[in-house]
Order: structure tokens, then sequence, then C-alpha cells
């Protein structure tokens, strides 16, 4: 199951405090910057959950 970003607690590049982790922490490319915007590709997510677990804002998980 791939993962899902809440967009009122992410707060994309811009205001990420870590800078936008989760996408340097994805092996898979499944988390990337487009335009400052977290955008994901879900049919990449191998469900790692790196970018759970590492995201500061607590704005990934899985339903």
């Amino acid at each position: 199951m791939p993962v899902v970003i809440d967009s009122e607690k992410c707060g994309n590049i811009k205001d990420c405090p870590g800078e936008g982790l989760c996408i340097k922490l994805c092996e898979q490319g499944a988390l990337v910057d487009e335009d400052g915007e977290l955008v994901l590709y879900p049919e990449k997510c191998d469900d790692c959950d790196l970018c759970i677990t590492n995201c500061p804002n607590q704005a990934i998980s899985k339903k």
C-alpha cells in the first residue's frame, strides 16, 4: 500500500524542516519535488516506510 501525504501537515519543500528529506530518502523515486510541491507516484512506492519514519512534520502515513 503506497503512502498518503497530509497536505495540511506537509508544508511542501519550502516549509519543511527536513528540506525534503523524504525525497532524498526515497530510493524508488516515488516522492519528487515538482515546482516546490511534494508529489507521490504511488506505482513507484515499495512500502519501505523510510519517508514515514523520517518525516519531521509527521505528514506521511499509510491509510
